[in-house]
């Protein structure tokens, strides 16, 4: 190794190149005992199709419910007045009171036993009016987004107050008579109107508040 190392200083070439090579094997050396982790930048979150953040509020849209306990056996004692409807339900939207008749601008709703019932609020909304008509007796109106308002005729009891906010299927009262319709027996008289109009309740049950125009 001495006479190795006494030819390479004899010619600097040599020593310079002999020098280079142990200094790249001990680098080499370095390198394979240091631990190859090389920190990477988290993956971004992608968001796929349909997926929404945790903080963001979807609006839910309500249908129109039944003013009663969907699972009560119900019937409908007095229709709404359409010219489009057949004469069967056509004489079932006319009010006999005194005599004299007058078209149903709202639907009557009964249990097949005739008994009372708790009276539910079809949307949710705000008590705008409670009042008593010597035709239709105590009722309550409330007013709900979209410019609706439903009224309940013909309660017996009210369980809220003007200016209440109630939730979908709150109890507004319990169910009762009118002197104007009594052969509609123990019912609730369901109106729904929006823009001075009234609209057949039966045929917006279950529709979204934003399909009524």
């Amino acid at each position: 190794m001495k006479n190795i190392l006494k030819k390479i200083s004899q010619n600097k070439f040599q020593f310079f190149f002999f020098v280079g090579l142990l200094g790249l094997l001990l680098l080499a050396l370095v390198v394979s005992t240091t631990p190859n982790e090389i920190e990477k930048p988290d993956d971004p979150v992608i968001e796929q199709p349909g997926e929404k953040p945790d903080n963001v509020v979807t609006e839910t849209i309500e249908v129109v419910n039944l003013p009663l306990d969907g699972t009560i056996d119900f019937v409908v004692t007095r229709k709404f007045y359409e010219k489009t409807e057949s004469k069967e339900n056509q004489e079932l939207s006319l009010i006999k009171y005194n005599n004299s008749y007058r078209t149903s601008d709202g639907t009557a709703f009964s249990r097949k036993d005739n008994a009372s019932f708790q009276v539910l609020s079809v949307l949710s909304g705000t008590v705008t009016e409670i009042k008593t008509n010597s035709l239709f007796g105590d009722y309550v109106v409330v007013k709900h987004d979209n410019g609706l308002e439903s009224y309940y005729y013909g309660l017996s009891k009210i369980d809220v107050e003007v200016g209440s906010d109630v939730d979908q299927g709150d109890v507004i009262g319990t169910s009762g008579t009118t002197e104007i319709d009594q052969a509609a027996g123990n019912h609730v008289f369901l109106k729904i109107k929006k823009n001075d109009k009234f609209y057949n309740p039966e045929k917006l049950i279950g529709k979204k508040v934003t399909e009524i125009e």
